[in-house]
């Protein structure tokens, strides 16, 4: 079952987008072999018993003895992580009657929230009943730009997450000015502006005193209409598309602002258009959410 997310956690979209542009290179990330890794295909998903919803499930289109992975991309503390993501590797194997190997990864932005993830010990631990340890994870402020580029030249999407949020806004912009041209020698011609657009979502996560005009300013974006940047505050759109341009929205917040409260979500997709049009503009010079939703 496919689902597109509203994300709330400012990473999600970018990462789906990632997956299925390039999943490939992150399982190369978690380790996986390049041969075994090109096998794989992508989806989002939704384990419908208890409406659990892994980032990412995969598996190999060439051979059914490769395990299937279910990965999270995770860019805020949750001392669960490690549960939650046990929890669905059983409910997906449950739900498709799989009993095969599986592969469980963790892609953390930050060594914080890695350190923030409780060992999973819910059981009492007798023979043969062992949960530490049984997942991958990767933490993507331990590697540095270069690292990326030599495990996959493809990696350099998630360059931005190497460096620190309150890096010298010169550097940044050049840093993006020479990530721009480098995406467009790795990328063939027809993928260049997704690779760009994931790039520049993961900039707006990480750097977060930017507003989304200087990040589309530092990535030399244009004002394209099809691209998620634009789209949460372009004028003139066409009717009906309010559920849409809300979630857009909740998109964009989340990439600046980080994890979004319930409430905040609400005032959102409970609005009029012409004030979620209004919020978007602000979104451009906004430094928090109250300039966002300043009256």
């Amino acid at each position: 079952m496919i689902e597109q997310k509203v994300g709330q956690r400012g990473t999600d979209e970018a990462f789906f987008k990632l997956m299925t542009l390039s999943g490939d290179a992150l399982l190369k990330l978690l380790g996986m072999d390049a041969q075994t890794a090109e096998t794989y295909q992508f989806h989002a998903t939704v384990l419908k018993e208890k409406r659990l919803s892994p980032d990412i499930e995969g598996w190999s289109l060439m051979s059914g003895n490769q395990p299937r992975v279910l990965l999270e991309f995770h860019g805020y503390e949750d001392p669960y992580i490690r549960y939650r993501l046990a929890s669905k590797v059983f409910m997906s194997c449950a739900q498709n009657s799989y009993h095969g190997q599986v592969l469980a990864g963790i892609i953390y932005t930050g060594e914080p929230y890695r350190k923030a993830a409780l060992s999973l010990t819910p059981l009492e631990m007798r023979a043969g009943c062992r949960f530490d340890d049984c997942f991958v994870e990767v933490v993507l402020s331990d590697f540095s730009e270069e690292q990326l580029k030599a495990i996959d030249p493809r990696l350099l999407v998630l360059a931005p997450l190497t460096m620190q949020a309150n890096s010298d806004p010169e550097l940044l912009k050049r840093k993006g000015r020479r990530w721009y041209d480098e995406i467009k020698d790795i990328f063939p011609e027809n993928a260049r502006s997704k690779a760009l657009e994931i790039m520049g979502l993961f900039a707006v996560a990480q750097f977060r005193s930017f507003t989304v005009q200087e990040i589309m300013q530092m990535f030399n974006f244009d004002p394209n209409p099809d691209w998620l940047f634009t789209k949460a505050y372009n004028e003139g759109r066409e009717d009906g598309r309010k559920d849409a341009e809300a979630g857009l929205l909740l998109e964009l917040l989340g990439c600046k602002f980080g994890q979004l409260a319930d409430s905040v979500t609400a005032q959102v997709t409970g609005a009029e258009r012409e004030l979620i049009e209004r919020w978007s503009k602000k979104l451009l010079f906004a430094n928090s959410l109250d300039d966002v939703f300043a009256s």
